[in-house]
């Protein structure tokens, strides 16, 4: 029986490629009225900072409190929890709407920290500064890199695959150090050990869900890990070439398809 939802954001949720082109408002406000049925609680899993998080936890109305049995578990552990923690920055943070809380990945020490400032200032402004390239503002302890733009003016930019292998020859002294995965819409570097597959497992270990009690949507490659901590994973149909293995691939895009999705949940567990 699934008991949570985890939703990578962009390409799910909303559009894929970037904050430059609007919310699908009709369609998220389907999703939330799907969400608010369904009998799981969900969680997002995505590479933003924590203020775009908690604008779509609003949105989507992810306020679901932590059941009892859940939060002591959660506190046997030194965590503090009283809502289901949504995962950002990539597994940078792990933050609990209900208490407003954001917890800082457990494995962040502060070498690793310093590493990411000396990557940011050494490697990629440099790199940012010589290609047009940009760093994402208000990550702490995930750096994102967006593409140059297509031309002048223009808000469309070079695919992040396109572009990686400028980011993974200017890391190449640090590949140990760190993780570099790439999305439709950026290109995130986390120190090593820092992922969204890692902070899944911390959310099923504080919570005490097993894999088969969990449901995961994304739509690119750099789901792929993380999907596969899961006992349910799904992608809409712009997903279907990233996610070849998933247990089930919508017919329609984006947030139609997890509409779709959400059906297909749905008749999964009257199954259990």
């Amino acid at each position: 029986m699934i008991h949570l939802l985890i939703l990578d954001v962009e390409g799910v949720i909303t559009g894929a490629g970037g904050s430059q082109y609007p919310w699908p408002m009709e369609e998220m406000l389907a999703v939330r009225r799907a969400l608010a049925a369904a009998p799981f609680a969900c969680i997002l899993c995505t590479g933003r900072p924590v203020p775009y998080g908690e604008a779509v936890i609003q949105a989507l109305d992810l306020f679901r409190p932590l059941p009892a049995e859940a939060r002591v578990r959660a506190h046997a552990r030194g965590i503090a929890l009283q809502g289901w923690p949504s995962i950002m920055e990539n597994g940078g943070y792990l933050y609990d709407p209900l208490a407003k809380r954001p917890i800082p990945h457990p494995t962040l020490s502060p070498e690793k920290r310093r590493l990411l400032w000396e990557i940011r200032d050494a490697v990629l402004d440099p790199l940012m500064d010589a290609t047009g390239a940009n760093l994402d503002a208000g990550k702490v302890f995930c750096l994102s890199i967006n593409p140059p733009p297509l031309a002048a003016a223009s808000r469309d930019r070079q695919s992040t695959a396109a572009y990686l292998p400028l980011v993974e020859t200017a890391l190449a002294p640090y590949g140990d150090a760190v993780e570099i995965v790439n999305s439709a819409s950026a290109i995130d570097i986390t120190p090593r050990g820092v992922s969204k597959a890692s902070a899944v497992r911390l959310v099923m270990e504080w919570t005490g869900l097993a894999p088969e009690q969990v449901a995961g949507v994304g739509d690119t490659v750099a789901d792929a890990a993380w999907l596969r901590e899961v006992g349910w994973s799904a992608t809409p149909a712009n997903g279907r070439a990233a996610l070849p293995h998933v247990h089930y691939a919508a017919e329609r895009e984006e947030a139609a398809g997890l509409l779709e999705i959400l059906e297909w949940l749905a008749g999964q567990r009257s199954k259990t």
